[in-house]
């Protein structure tokens, strides 16, 4: 027969009434303070990601030089663009020079499509203004190369800085070449007889004229005598090959005239017209003429003992 009564409750096992253990009144609470804390965890990281500023990433640059190689004293023109990503505030485009050099220090301003600042010892800082999203960055800066300023090779260092939203880490750009300026050397000759009783001869002086705008730093010059003729008494910086001379110049600062000078025996030349021609067969730096390049004399030999020249 079925006895009906009271149930007991069940207990923790140490005969208390109403709970669920030891163990399970420790986790709950744990538990709870787990979701708690990955509920706010990820509250707050969809809260940073919605509130993260579109400027993280900043435009991107481009740009480039014209000319990429450029002799001192002469131009050479940076030209930036991009299209804004976000808004800015003062936004502008600092321009520096890589591999040790100060930028500011070896150029100055010609032009700036902007208005350009100079960056005490870095560089230039040309000025873009306050942008929004999509708008257009496109700025022109036209530097000089001051004179004397040595062959070198450096990158164009480019920065886009703003007030209030941070500025861009500074990036390496397109390399400008400096190299030295064209010196135009004119090559000149001129002949005179010399009537020795004993041994009558043409002196010849053979000239290199530097026009500028540079200084030359070497020059050779190349004369050629007719066949069967000899050259002597030559300067010391020149030498004779069969029937070339060939004279060697240092350098040269623009509008020096440097001579060479030698001798051909008027018994070793023909009777006649007897021409003699010189030409720039190698120099330094380029020479932007080659019109002036050669020269050359005629002179008429009438006798083994006569000469006429111009």
């Amino acid at each position: 027969m079925r006895v009906l009564g009271i149930r007991p409750r069940p207990t923790d096992g140490g005969g208390t009434p109403g709970t669920t253990g030891s163990r399970a009144t420790a986790t709950r609470p744990a538990r709870l303070l787990t979701a708690l804390i990955t509920a706010v965890t990820a509250a707050v990281a969809l809260v940073l990601a919605g509130s993260a500023p579109a400027w993280a990433y900043y435009p991107v640059l481009s740009v480039s030089l014209t000319p990429s190689t450029v002799a001192s004293g002469n131009t050479v023109t940076i030209h930036v663009t991009s299209v804004s990503d976000a808004t800015y505030t003062h936004a502008r485009i600092g321009l520096y020079a890589g591999n040790g050099v100060q930028l500011d220090a070896i150029t100055s301003v010609v032009s700036c499509s902007t208005s350009c600042s100079e960056a005490v010892g870095l560089g230039y800082f040309a000025q873009v203004g306050d942008l929004a999203p999509g708008d257009p960055i496109d700025i022109s800066v036209t530097l000089k190369v001051d004179p004397g300023v040595p062959p070198q090779s450096f990158p164009v260092r480019h920065q886009f800085l703003t007030s209030g939203q941070g500025n861009a880490g500074t990036v390496n750009g397109p390399v400008l070449t400096v190299t030295a300026p064209p010196a135009d050397l004119a090559v000149g000759l001129e002949a005179r007889p010399r009537l020795a009783v004993l041994a009558p001869s043409v002196a010849y002086t053979l000239t290199a004229t530097n026009n500028g705008p540079g200084a030359v730093s070497s020059a050779t010059l190349t004369a050629e005598l007719p066949a069967g003729a000899q050259a002597t008494d030559l300067s010391p910086d020149c030498t004779v090959a069969a029937s070339a001379v060939t004279c060697a110049y240092g350098a040269i600062a623009p509008g020096a005239t440097v001579s060479r000078t030698f001798h051909v025996p008027v018994s070793l030349l023909h009777i006649g017209p007897v021409t003699v021609t010189a030409a720039r067969t190698a120099g330094s730096p380029d020479d932007p003429d080659a019109g002036n390049d050669t020269a050359a004399v005629t002179c008429t030999t009438l006798s083994i003992a006569l000469v006429i020249c111009p």
